[in-house]
């Protein structure tokens, strides 16, 4: 006898999609056919569905029941990227799917599914014309191959593409499938007329391509494990236009009777007049689906610390002869000037080696911690070019000196809560040397990202580098590096900042090339207070690195290499010969509100 379950059938199939409240309903239904979508807004809290936790029974004509006439069974899977799928009678189930069970519904139900499921398709058809017509122009006029080949492109700039149409996958990621680049999908479209594509394959063409234009590769992150169709992108692209157009109080103008590809443009120029003004973008990132929603905090500029974190005005005042003035920017540089003075002065002494990390480091570690206390993180990351000097080209602007760079030739001061690691005990080096080796490959990973594409070798691959800020949940999942690193909850926040102009150093401007990194291995989730928090001690390591630069490229000052924090300091418990650490234990934690 089949196992079955009326009393609270929804629930399981509520606690299924939204994988036990980790990821949101309306996320859920996002990822699911229109089909599907509808069917679960249908049966969810009726009383009359059955859940069947073994095999449908196949006898009756399209899945019905012969003791049941009026109800219809339902297969449902799950998968780890996918999530759970439900699938119609005679539909079969995909090749890689877990069975979980069956669903039984009333009959009617599906009849209502299909009535409204005709009213959306209807829409979707109307508004895929205009894509296709996008898509036959690109052949009409020679274009569509350059176009694919930037696409493809594209699609390796970001670090996973999870997108569905449908059934049907396209995706270049390491943790799941690579149908794009791995698979040969873009290359074969490159070798077949468009005739002969899918209509899922020339919808997810023209739309990617719409999605970068409004906003470079990140912009495909926002349907990672979603299903992306016309009227959604139009949708999204209008919705992304509306919330532009509040954020700089101006009207939304004729934005719904835009082309797609024109609409997509006005949607990436007003994206750069919100980042100054009183609202900052940032990104909520779920672990589970890879999704990476854009959204606004009201947080007025300038975004910096209203008066310099005490731990930080204690390391400058005790260890730096620094006393603070009130301008947080401009003590901020003193210290650095005092950092840099240190270091010389040790140089030049064949006394005492100095500290492993230099005063730069000790200074940039100080930030870290602050942030590390300010926002209860249990360790916390800065990472960079070790020696600014490297980042020179043959000429003003060239990257000859960035594309020689190699993984060692960057850092990460990764630094543990001075009393929330204590449980992990030994494990602590390792996790916090872990972290900081993945950081300095994603920091050479993102080095040539702000330069032109020509200018980059074909096979040197790289990422385009964060320029916002984000908070993640869930982030242990599909990430290997992140179960090592006990990784769950993080907050991110780049620079150089877009509200600043970019790092400029020997001619050329970079975004994402230091930061503020913060992580939590078990709960609460980080907030926006935190994510605040996290922005504005960002601010002072933007300072610091932009008074190395200044003064690199004036000849005024000598700015040697930032050393340490390498395997033998983190296997040294390095960060506990910090000056700032013992402090950090005798600072109260103060966070400003947003």
């Amino acid at each position: 006898m089949i196992p079955r379950i009326t009393d609270g059938a929804t629930a399981l199939l509520l606690a299924e999609l939204t994988r036990n409240g980790r990821i949101s309903l309306r996320l859920a239904c996002s990822r699911l056919t229109t089909w599907e979508s509808l069917l679960v807004q249908h049966v969810l809290g009726r009383g009359d569905v059955e859940f069947l936790a073994a095999d449908p029974d196949p006898g009756g004509p399209a899945g019905r029941g012969p003791a049941a006439p009026a109800t219809v069974t339902l297969t449902l899977t799950r998968s780890p990227l996918a999530g759970l799928s439900l699938w119609a009678p005679g539909e079969p189930p995909g090749p890689e799917a877990e069975h979980v069970g069956g669903l039984r519904v009333p009959a009617e139900v599906l009849d209502a599914v299909a009535e409204e499921t005709r009213v959306i398709e209807a829409r979707e058809a109307a508004d895929r014309h205009e894509a296709d017509t996008i898509l036959r122009t690109w052949e009409k006029n020679g274009e569509l191959d350059d176009r694919l080949a930037r696409l493809a492109d594209w699609v390796e700039r970001v670090e996973s593409v999870y997108i569905l149409i449908g059934r049907d996958v396209f995706s270049k990621s390491d943790a799941g499938t690579n149908t794009l680049t791995r698979q040969g999908l873009l290359t074969g479209l490159r070798t077949s007329p468009v005739d002969d594509w899918r209509p899922a394959d020339r919808l997810f063409v023209v739309l990617a391509y719409c999605l970068f234009v409004s906003g470079r590769s990140v912009r495909f992150e926002e349907f990672n494990g979603l299903q992306l169709s016309a009227t959604g992108l139009r949708e999204f692209l209008l919705d992304r236009h509306a919330q532009y157009c509040t954020a700089l109080d101006r009207g939304p103008g004729g934005a719904a009777g835009l082309p797609l590809l024109e609409l997509a443009q006005v949607v990436r120029e007003l994206m750069h007049d919100v980042d100054r003004s009183e609202l900052m973008r940032y990104r909520r990132i779920n672990g589970l689906t890879f999704v990476k929603n854009e959204r606004l905090l009201d947080f007025p500029l300038p975004r910096d610390p209203e008066t310099m974190p005490e731990l930080v005005a204690r390391h400058g005042r005790l260890n730096l002869g620094v006393e603070p003035t009130g301008d947080v920017r401009a003590d901020l540089r003193a210290m650095t000037l005092a950092a840099v003075a240190l270091d010389a002065t040790a140089d030049a002494d064949p006394g005492p080696a100095p500290p492993a990390q230099g005063a730069v480091g000790e200074l940039l570690a100080a930030v870290v911690l602050s942030s590390i206390v300010a926002t209860d993180a249990d360790y916390g990351m800065s990472s960079s070019v070790r020696d600014l000097s490297g980042l020179r080209g043959v000429r003003p602007g060239s990257p000859d000196g960035v594309l020689a760079l190699k993984k060692g030739d960057f850092f990460c001061c990764c630094l543990p809560h001075p009393t929330r690691m204590a449980e992990v005990g030994d494990e602590t080096a390792p996790i916090l040397w872990r972290s900081a080796q993945r950081m300095m490959y994603n920091r050479w990973h993102f080095a040539p990202g702000e330069y032109d594409r020509a200018e980059i070798p074909e096979k040197r691959h790289y990422f385009f580098p964060p320029q916002v800020p984000d908070i993640a949940e869930h982030a242990e999942h599909h990430h290997g590096g992140h179960v090592a690193s006990r990784v769950r909850y993080t907050i991110r926040a780049p620079g150089a900042q877009v509200w600043h102009p970019p790092f400029t150093v020997f001619g050329h401007g970079y975004r994402g090339c230091y930061d503020i990194r913060l992580v939590r291995m078990e709960g609460p989730p980080f907030t926006t207070t935190e994510l605040a928090e996290a922005v504005r001690h960002c601010s002072l390591v933007d300072e610091l690195w932009r008074t190395l630069a200044q003064g690199l490229q004036s000849g005024t000052l000598h700015v040697p290499p930032v050393t340490g924090f390498d395997r033998s300091w983190y296997e040294s418990r390095g960060w506990e010969r910090l000056r700032p650490f013992g402090l950090a234990g005798r600072t109260p934690a103060r966070v400003d509100p947003v």
